[in-house]
């Protein structure tokens, strides 16, 4: 859900976090609706523009003031819709029996499996975006430590000072941790999106079933018993 502008209001001028602590620019302006929700943000890119980032992708957290990144805001969508419908399916499953008209029960039938084909489909692509973005962070942690090493090198080699290494060495190891950060959140990410579609194809997402009232026999009639005597 959308923050509310009093939590977004606040924070205009101020800086816009990823959810790896990287700054991805300033806070310059936002859009929100009548009911306070925010519609959008604008985020000046340094020196490069602004990008328009939508109001359910941002949080606020601590005061800060978090973009969710593309990818992940995608597959937790997808992620939740999966589950829903999946749930969905098994409840019309369970209740199927109960002398309701079949056409009534096929037709809702078809309507999720519908549903749930188009987003496997979306699934699929997600999930090639979680992959394709893991390389590219496998490729910037290389350009990193390729860089790390460069920096060691001038420092040991008395070509930088150590004032200027530390400052140099501590926006590399920051921007290293943040990149082993967003590999491993990708990662779970893409492990619960295939969990979540290989349902699909099993069983299902187990739901309660509705609790049956016992309904008490009535009790036996009394017969009277007749006694016979049987002689030898």
């Amino acid at each position: 859900m959308a923050p509310r502008l009093e939590e977004i209001a606040p924070n205009v001028g101020g800086d816009v976090f990823d959810e790896y602590g990287r700054v991805i620019g300033v806070l310059v302006s936002f859009s929100s609706n009548v009911d306070g929700f925010v519609e959008y943000v604008e985020v000046k890119i340094t020196d490069r523009g602004i990008e328009r980032i939508k109001g359910d992708r941002i949080k606020v957290k601590d005061g800060k003031v978090i973009a969710i990144p593309v990818w992940k805001h995608k597959a937790v969508q997808l992620i939740e819709a999966l589950d829903r419908a999946y749930r969905r399916r098994k409840a019309l499953e369970s209740i199927s029996g109960n002398e309701l008209p079949a056409d009534v029960v096929d037709k809702l039938r078809r309507k999720l499996d519908d549903e749930i084909k188009k987003l496997k489909i979306k699934a699929e692509e997600s999930k090639k975006e979680i992959r394709e973005r893991i390389s590219e962070i496998d490729d910037e942690s290389l350009h990193v430590a390729s860089a790390i090493a460069l920096l060691q090198m001038t420092y040991f080699a008395g070509e930088v000072s150590e004032r200027n290494y530390t400052r140099g060495m501590n926006h590399l190891r920051k921007l290293k941790n943040s990149l082993a950060d967003e590999k491993e959140d990708a990662k779970k990410v893409l492990d619960k999106l295939e969990k979540t579609i290989e349902a699909a194809t099993s069983a299902g997402v187990p739901v309660k079933k509705p609790v049956q009232e016992k309904v008490s026999a009535p009790p036996a009639k009394k017969t009277d018993t007749l006694m016979v005597k049987i002689e030898d």
